[in-house]
């Protein structure tokens, strides 16, 4: 048998697939499911700038502690090598007690981080993604 040649305009598709569906045109008109409504998009933008906020917030309190005592460290170990080397008790000197204080802050940084996360951020992007995804709409998809 040959091959089928599709005309200009003919779909090779039998007529029952989508034939009554409306078309909508790429540009110039939207689909009515994703036309937004205009007092969801603002709700939508108001829950995503607090969500943005909050995240900001979050990420530079725990950048900076981190950072900040990581910069003391090495501001101390250049210009005040006679204090860094200074013995506290028995071997330890205070640069090695600072070095070790670098760690435990970095890590506090890291769990306070987590923490807060769970407490500020996480509810406030669950609330954005209940207000954009309605519960009816993809309620069997995985996520």
């Amino acid at each position: 048998m040959p091959p089928r040649r599709e005309t200009y305009g003919q779909s090779p598709w039998p007529e029952s697939y989508a034939h009554d569906a409306p078309r909508y045109e790429s540009y110039g008109r939207q689909a009515p499911w994703d036309a937004p409504d205009a007092q969801e998009t603002h709700r939508h933008d108001t829950g995503l700038a607090a969500l943005r906020s909050a995240y900001r917030l979050l990420r530079r309190i725990s950048t900076l502690t981190a950072l900040g005592s990581f910069v003391v460290y090495v501001v101390l170990s250049c210009y005040a090598p006679g204090l860094m080397g200074s013995r506290i008790s028995g071997e330890l000197s205070l640069g090695m007690a600072v070095g070790v204080l670098q760690l435990v802050v970095t890590f506090a940084a890291v769990f306070w981080y987590g923490r807060s996360a769970q407490r500020s951020v996480d509810p406030l992007a669950r609330a954005v993604r209940e207000r954009a995804v309605p519960a009816g709409r993809n309620a069997g998809a995985a996520r």
